[in-house]
């Protein structure tokens, strides 16, 4: 028998797909953070389903009436697992979920939630604060890859299973109808189309009370997390550069030894991307690991303060005020890094060029 509703798994929210009126498609925990900003407590609560996966762990899409969407999108591009389960998504989407055929879809278009788009128009979310500067721009990594799988046997057969959006993603695409931006971003892909900005502060000041807890519910978050963060004096920034990039882990660590060395391994506290899986405990035993899955940007929000904040090339820098010292070494600390993120990242905020 079909499912008539979804349910939190912790049993929190139950909706209706009667109800379902807006649907939240994202692998990010930033897209799933300003969705939840975006519209009001009742909308995200009571008539949106949520499709999450990838980077938004179990965790966090227990709390809200979600699917959570295997994470095989991981795997090799040519993996036939990958393959064949984004096929059924496509093929099985609309029997499954019905709501699909007409509900609103708000979505960041990465990986597996392409062939649940299909062939419906979508407005996209945002991947993070620069997302479109840094990744479509004509000269940017992304873009090119776009226009090169774009020419392959293996980009036509994608459109051709999947829709236009999976190899045409950050909007690149005719189905995308509106962009959401929580900052100021420029890109030749927006084509004339409408671009809604909103700041994270911004929609975080407006939003309610039910809302904000909702918001630390989903995330998990409490007074211990703020404490741990303000115990060290120097945040580090880290980034997913053995999945993205393909650092070994010992190059990894070698690499991080040498960018950590000058401010004291015991007076950093890392903060982990929820997709980077190296072991800072093992290989950094005096830091403070912070490893729970949430954005720097919420963190901030909430109160989370340090004196300096460092990174190689992760855009969560600029969640910081100007009061916080800003150290960016940029990709060119490693050629592998360069090679996947390209040369031209950088903060949007007064910083040290390291």
């Amino acid at each position: 028998m079909r499912a008539s509703a979804i349910t939190a798994a912790d049993g929190s929210i139950r909706v209706s797909y009667d109800e379902v009126s807006q649907v939240c498609m994202t692998p990010s925990l930033y897209g799933l953070l300003q969705y939840l900003l975006l519209f009001p407590e009742e909308t995200v609560k009571r008539h949106t389903c949520y499709f999450l996966g990838y980077a938004v762990p179990r965790t966090v899409s227990d709390h809200l009436p979600a699917v959570h969407v295997d994470a095989r999108q991981t795997a090799s591009p040519l993996a036939p697992s990958r393959w064949l389960h984004k096929l059924w998504l496509r093929i099985s989407k609309d029997w499954r979920w019905p709501f699909l055929r007409h509900a609103q879809i708000y979505a960041l278009d990465l990986g597996f939630v392409g062939p649940l788009i299909g062939s419906r128009d979508y407005s996209l979310l945002s991947d993070g604060p620069r997302c479109m500067s840094q990744n479509m721009q004509q000269e940017s990594v992304e873009y090119q890859r776009q226009m090169r799988k774009h020419r392959t046997l293996t980009g036509r057969l994608e459109t051709l299973l999947y829709g236009p959006v999976a190899t045409h993603t950050y909007g690149n695409n005719p189905q995308c109808k509106r962009f959401y931006m929580t900052e100021e971003n420029e890109s030749p892909v927006y084509g004339g189309r409408p671009v809604v900005v909103r700041s994270l502060q911004e929609m975080w000041n407006g939003a309610s009370e039910g809302t904000w807890a909702l918001v630390k519910r989903v995330f998990n978050l409490d007074e211990e997390d703020l404490s741990l963060l303000r115990s060290r004096r120097v945040i580090f920034l880290t980034q997913p550069l053995m999945l993205d990039c393909g650092l070994t882990e010992e190059e990894n660590a070698e690499l991080l030894r040498r960018l950590v060395a000058p401010y004291g391994e015991a007076d950093i506290v890392f903060k982990v991307h929820p997709r980077d899986r190296f072991d800072y405990r093992r290989h950094f035993p005096h830091a403070a690991v912070y490893d729970k899955s949430v954005n720097m940007q919420l963190l901030v929000l909430l109160g989370a303060s340090v004196q300096r904040a460092v990174t190689i090339c992760s855009t969560a820098i600029n969640s910081f005020p100007e009061s916080v010292q800003a150290d960016w070494y940029g990709p060119q600390v490693h050629s592998k890094i360069v090679q996947a993120y390209g040369t031209n990242i950088r903060p949007m905020r007064e910083y040290n060029q390291i």
